[in-house]
């Protein structure tokens, strides 16, 4: 696969530099080529982000206002882009490319509010300006907020979920907003005014904005999750289970209770490992059997829980939702689970003693060890 960081290669940079000459009699697309795209080989992702957006604010009008009004007439004139597909053209930019012009908003446009918080509007539909608003909310938060309660009822779906996903506390990618993370409350009119938004593109931005509450402030959460579910409509109980999923993984009891999973009413439950040991790389295979004890169905949320071993010999527990499931009254449950080791970007496996359990409704209900063998073995 082409590395990730070439959606931002020289091409497309070269493209934005000439729709930019168009607009700018005195730009020079050679200076631009030269500055923009310096060592482009050697840079990662991020690093080829910024050069573009730093190289914007070389080559712009110096003038905020000015320099805005350029780049709203550069970009493409649909804001249905497929980011996965289409990319900046000589239409105009849209998909990745937007967001070196977000940050140039967001970093340069700090004495300019409105200006380059409507800019960022713009760039939004057209990708997403949430990584470039956050500049302006480290800024001047209330200012910020204030403009963006004016567009909660923004027809553009893109734009209602700008608002609530640019302003979460830990946006991952984007700078952390401390202010929002040591006080959650300011953006609480922005995530009930978009609840029950039509799209469901929306109430999963919402759903990972209260998620992210949840990891600092658990009962603040809850305490919305607790009115928000109240009469609550099917999509909205959706986005509450989302929302909920870090708690509801680390046996939250008001977090279960509020979706109906209680403490499990169950026999003895037979949780048995295929092999003691799995190959480098490979699969664990896990078999479970168990008995309802209850006089009416269940509803039961299962859980794996891997213990991993680190490099010092120490176990890190990782937490995996394998199903939930509706038992009736006294039936009997069997499945099967391949846990996968697999490699991944995101996880570096050392051989040795491992352990996995089984979590019911937040319960360990059994146990079992099993070794990793070391690569090749």
């Amino acid at each position: 696969m082409e590395p990730f960081k070439n959606v931002f290669n020289r091409n497309v940079i070269e493209i934005l530099g000439r729709l930019l000459a168009c607009e700018l009699p005195r730009f020079s697309l050679k200076k631009w080529n030269a500055d923009a795209c310096a060592d482009l080989e050697s840079l990662e992702m991020k690093q080829r982000w910024l050069q573009v957006t730093h190289s914007l604010a070389r080559h712009l009008p110096s003038d905020f206002p000015e320099a805005a009004a350029v780049i709203r007439r550069v970009l493409h004139p649909s804001c249905e882009c497929d980011p996965l597909r289409e990319g900046t053209t000589a239409e105009g930019v849209q998909s990745w490319m937007i967001a070196p012009l977000a940050d140039y908003a967001g970093i340069y446009g700090k004495n300019h509010l409105p200006v380059a918080m409507e800019l960022l509007r713009e760039l939004t539909m057209r990708f997403t300006s949430e990584f470039g608003v956050r500049h302006l909310l480290l800024h001047d938060a209330p200012a910020c907020l204030q403009i963006m309660h004016g567009w909660l009822d923004d027809p553009n779906d893109h734009v209602r979920r700008w608002l609530t996903e640019g302003s979460r506390p830990r946006l991952p990618w984007g700078a952390q907003i401390p202010g929002f993370i040591a006080d959650p409350t300011a953006t609480q009119k922005i995530l009930h005014a978009l609840r029950d938004d039509p799209s469901e593109y929306v109430r999963r931005s919402v759903a990972n904005h209260l998620n992210d509450i949840a990891r600092d402030h658990p009962q603040l959460a809850l305490q919305i999750a607790e009115k928000w579910m109240k009469n609550a409509p099917a999509p909205r109980k959706k986005l509450l289970r989302h929302a909920m999923r870090n708690l509801l993984k680390k046996g939250e009891p008001q977090a279960l209770a509020l979706h109906g999973l209680a403490a499990p009413q169950l026999g003895d439950v037979s949780f048995t490992l295929a092999s003691s040991s799995v190959p480098f790389y490979g699969d664990l295979s896990c078999l479970l059997e168990m008995t309802s004890l209850a006089t009416v169905e269940q509803r039961l949320r299962l859980d794996i829980i891997v213990h991993y071993q680190k490099a010092n010999g120490s176990l890190s527990p990782k937490t995996y939702l394998w199903k939930e499931i509706v038992l009736p009254a006294g039936q009997v449950h069997r499945a099967e689970r391949r846990q996968s080791f697999r490699k991944i970007t995101t996880r570096v496996y050392h051989p040795g003693l491992h352990r996995i359990e089984l979590a019911i409704n937040g319960c360990v209900m059994a146990q079992r060890e099993f070794t990793l063998l070391p690569h090749n073995a």
